[in-house]
């Protein structure tokens, strides 16, 4: 039997990482995701909106879009993954349908999330959010 390739092993748990964020915040548990993210993880807004830095004000950031927000549907597309030694970076689009106030928001949009590893576990360390 053949052994997979570490690169491609890594890009398997990267995934199922991005998947177990996605659940988490989008069943309303923000604060879960602190096992998640790296302490000094900085989020990069669409735009030039401010970044967002630290693990307190990240997840913050998600706790304030989770209560304002009712999340109709969020369909991922598949992350596309590099790696480099203990550094990885996905990038995927996704299409997410929400009610915020009064209104209805029909995005397609994507993320750049840059994964470290420490203690043998992959944090993310930096996300952008695309356009």
């Amino acid at each position: 039997m053949a052994t997979e390739d570490p690169i491609t092993v890594i890009s398997h748990e990267i995934r199922d990482l991005i998947d177990r964020i996605n659940r988490t915040w989008l069943k309303g548990e923000p604060a879960d995701l602190v096992e998640f993210f790296h302490q000094d993880i900085v989020i990069q807004p669409p735009g030039d909106g401010p970044r967002v830095h630290g693990i307190d004000d990240c997840i913050a950031s998600y706790e304030d879009f989770v209560r304002d927000a009712h999340f109709k549907r969020f369909t991922p597309g598949d992350a596309e993954i590099d790696v480099f030694g203990d550094t990885a970076i996905a990038t995927y689009r996704y299409r997410i349908v929400y009610e915020l106030g009064a209104d209805t928001h029909d995005e397609a949009a994507g993320e750049l999330l840059v994964f470290l590893q420490e203690d043998e576990r992959w944090k993310v360390a930096w996300r952008a959010l695309l356009a």
